[in-house]
C-alpha cells in the first residue's frame, strides 16, 4: 500500500479523467464504477408505431412502502411518483445519485438535469424536494424565475457540464450537494476535474456562508507553475464531522503523478468551504494499493468522527475488488479490526467488484455500518453484494445477496431502518425489464422475511423497459421506505 499527501493549492480545477460513456443498459455493464450510468441510459429509445424512434428521456421515480412491504397508496398514484426535472435530449436527461430526507420527511434529491438553453446539450446539477405526498415541493427555491423552476434547485458553472454525486440534509434543514466538474485548468490545453460542493438553506437557495455564494470549487492538487499540469481532484461524496468540518471522498491524481490511473482521495473543509491543509499529509489522504485504479465512492462520519468510506481497489491486475477504507479524523489510516493500514478488500469472485453506498446507525448502542455494491463479470449474470459491520468489533456479514439466482441485478443504495433492520436496493432484470427492488435484512445477513415475498419487493415502474433503477432508499420518521430512482419517461 502507497499512501501520500501532496501540497495543496487553494487555486482551482482538477481532473481530465472523464468517464466512459456507459453502455445503454441501465447500469448492468459498468465496470465497478468506471461507467457509472445510475440508470440513466436507456435501451436505445422508444419505437413509436409510426416506425420511428423517439427520443428517449427518463423521469425521476419516487416509490414509497409500508413497512411490511406493501405499497403505500397515499403517495403518488397507487404507490408511485414520477417528477420531471425537465425534458432530455440524447443523454442529457434526469438522473439521479442519492436521496435524503429532512425532518418534516420530505425528500431532498441529488441529480442532475438537461441544462438550459437550445446551445447546451451536457447537464447541470440539480437539488430538487418533495412532498411528503410525492410532488415537487414549490416551497424550495420558491422565488425561482423563469428558466429556473421552484422546488429546485440548477447550479449551472460556466455552461460546463455538472456531475452530481452525494448529497445529505443536515440536522438544521442545510443541504450538502458533492461532485466535481471539469474546467479549463490555465495550463496549456488543459483541463481538470475539481471539487464541487454546492450548500444550500433548507429554503432551497445558496447558504451565502459557504464558500463563494454558496459553492466551493476547489482544486487541492493545482500547481503554481504554468508549465505543469494540475492534478485532478472528485468528490463523491462529503460527510461532516461534529466540529461542522467536511470530509469528502472520491478518486483522482496527483500534480505529477504520470500514468492515467487514479487514487482514493480525501480531503477536508471548514464549515465555511475552506480547505484544511492539517487533514491527512500536506492536506490530503491518499490511498494507492498497487499503482492500479482505486476509488472512493461513498462514506459516513462515524461516532468518533473518524471517517469509514467505501468504493473498489486494484491489488491484482485485471481484478477489481470492493474495498472499505477507515481513516482517523484528522486522515490517517485507522486502526480497525480485520484492516490492514486503514483499509480492507473483499472478495466475491467475479472480476468486477465494487461497493457503492454506506450508511451508518447506532442499534442498541452498537455502532454498525452497512455497504452495498454488485459482482460483475465471469460470464455469469451481475449479483447485488452486502456487507453488514460492527464498528466496534469487526463482526460482519460479507456476501452476494442477489434478487435473482438467474438474472442481473446490483445494489446501488443502503440505509438503516428506524428498527435496525438494513435495507438494500437496486434493480433486477427479468426478461429485458428491469424493475426497481428492495431487501431487507436482519444485522446478521439474513434476509427479514416479514417484508415483502422472502424478504424482498419488486415494483415495475414502467413494464418492458430497462430504464428503471432505484439509486437510493430513504427512511421516513415513521417507518415508511421510499425507494428513489429513474424510470423512462411516459
Amino acid at each position: 500500500m502507497l499512501v501520500l499527501g501532496a501540497t495543496v493549492a487553494a487555486l482551482g480545477a482538477c481532473g481530465d479523467d472523464e468517464e466512459p460513456t456507459p453502455t445503454p443498459d441501465a447500469g448492468t455493464q459498468t465496470d465497478a464504477g468506471t461507467n457509472t450510468d445510475a440508470g440513466t441510459q436507456t435501451d436505445a429509445g422508444t419505437s413509436t408505431d409510426a416506425g420511428t424512434t423517439a427520443t428517449p428521456d427518463s423521469d425521476l421515480a419516487l416509490v414509497r412502502l409500508n413497512t411490511n412491504g406493501t405499497l403505500d397508496n397515499t403517495f403518488g398514484t397507487g404507490g408511485i411518483a414520477r417528477v420531471s426535472l425537465g425534458t432530455g435530449a440524447g443523454a442529457a436527461r434526469d438522473a439521479l445519485w442519492s436521496a435524503d430526507r429532512d425532518t418534516q420527511n420530505r425528500v431532498v434529491v441529488f441529480g442532475s438535469k438537461k441544462a438550459e438553453g437550445a446551445t447546451r446539450s451536457d447537464t447541470d446539477r440539480v437539488v430538487a424536494r418533495i412532498t411528503t405526498a410525492g410532488a415537487l415541493d414549490e416551497t424550495f427555491n420558491a422565488g425561482a424565475v423563469a428558466p429556473a423552476v421552484k422546488g429546485m434547485y440548477a447550479l449551472d458553472i460556466g455552461g460546463l457540464g455538472d456531475t452530481a454525486r452525494h448529497g445529505f440534509v443536515q440536522a438544521d434543514g442545510t443541504i450538502l450537494s458533492a461532485g466535481y466538474l471539469s474546467q479549463p485548468t490555465g495550463v496549456g490545453a488543459q483541463s481538470a476535474h475539481r471539487v464541487v460542493m454546492l450548500r444550500l438553506t433548507e429554503a432551497g437557495t445558496p447558504d451565502a456562508t459557504f464558500g463563494s455564494k454558496g459553492v466551493v470549487n476547489s482544486a487541492p492538487f493545482a500547481t503554481n507553475d504554468v508549465t505543469a499540469e494540475w492534478g485532478i481532484s472528485e468528490a463523491y461524496t462529503a460527510v461532516r464531522q461534529s466540529t461542522g468540518s467536511y470530509v469528502t471522498t472520491g478518486y483522482g491524481r496527483a500534480a505529477g503523478v504520470g500514468g492515467s490511473t487514479v487514487d482514493l482521495i480525501s480531503f477536508r473543509y471548514t464549515a465555511a468551504g475552506v480547505l484544511d491543509p492539517t487533514y491527512g499529509t500536506n492536506g490530503s489522504f491518499i490511498l494507492n494499493l498497487t499503482g492500479d485504479n482505486d476509488r472512493g465512492r461513498d462514506a459516513v462520519a462515524l461516532k468518533d468522527d473518524s471517517v469509514f468510506m467505501v468504493g473498489s481497489g486494484v491489488r491484482t491486475a485485471g481484478k477489481v475488488q470492493p474495498m472499505a477504507v477507515q481513516v482517523t479524523k484528522d486522515g490517517q489510516p485507522a486502526t480497525a479490526p480485520g484492516f490492514t493500514e486503514g483499509y480492507k478488500l473483499y472478495d466475491f469472485d467475479r472480476p468486477d467488484q465494487a461497493f457503492f453506498d454506506v450508511a451508518h446507525a447506532d442499534v442498541g448502542g452498537v455502532e454498525y455500518v452497512a455497504a452495498a455494491g454488485f459482482r460483475a463479470g465471469g460470464s455469469e449474470d451481475d449479483d447485488a453484494v452486502l456487507l453488514i459491520r460492527n464498528v466496534a468489533t469487526g463482526v460482519e456479514f460479507s456476501n452476494p445477496v442477489p434478487f435473482s439466482e438467474t438474472a442481473n441485478d446490483r445494489f446501488w443504495g443502503v440505509n438503516f431502518g428506524l428498527d435496525g433492520k438494513v435495507y438494500a436496493t437496486g434493480f433486477v432484470t427479468e426478461a429485458g425489464d428491469n424493475q426497481f427492488a428492495i431487501a431487507r435484512f436482519n444485522l446478521d445477513g439474513t434476509r427479514d422475511t416479514a417484508f415483502g415475498t422472502g424478504g424482498i419487493v419488486t415494483v415495475n415502474v414502467i413494464p418492458g423497459k430497462l430504464e428503471e433503477v432505484a439509486r437510493s432508499v430513504v427512511i421516513q420518521s415513521d417507518g415508511k421506505i421510499v425507494i428513489v430512482g429513474v424510470a423512462e419517461a411516459k
